[in-house]
């Protein structure tokens, strides 16, 4: 890709970041509870709300394996092949994980559900 865009900090770069994935109003963003605020202000001005699935003990990130137990328990794929919640039918459109204190986050393994489950990473 030949294009950058500079950004005021980071929670506006996740914000634009969430909006180019297409992230609605209404819709869901599954994001990690041990996170800093701008995570979930950046759902939140998208008019989504957050689903925090738990950490992994090693890299404090967004757990793979409790994302697809989360994910089997809860998610659907409709016949539009979104991903929905199975209880309120609301679309989950995106994983927002965050590296932190410096631990990177099992990026493979994440990417690999989100193509499963047609979530933007």
């Amino acid at each position: 890709m030949n294009y950058a865009v500079a950004m005021v900090n980071g929670t506006a770069a996740l914000h634009i970041g969430l909006v180019l994935s297409g992230v609605c109003s209404n819709d869901y963003v599954i994001t990690q509870p041990l996170t800093f605020v701008a995570t979930c202000n950046a759902i939140s001005y998208t008019g989504a709300s957050p689903i925090f699935v738990d950490v992994d003990k090693d890299t404090l990130s967004i757990c793979p394996i409790k994302l697809k137990n989360w994910l089997d328990e809860f998610a659907f794929i409709d016949d539009d092949l979104v991903c929905r919640h199975k209880f309120t039918h609301r679309i989950i459109r995106a994983l927002l994980p965050m590296h932190s204190f410096g631990h990177p986050v099992k990026l493979n393994e994440l990417i690999e559900i989100c193509d499963k489950w047609n979530l933007s990473h």
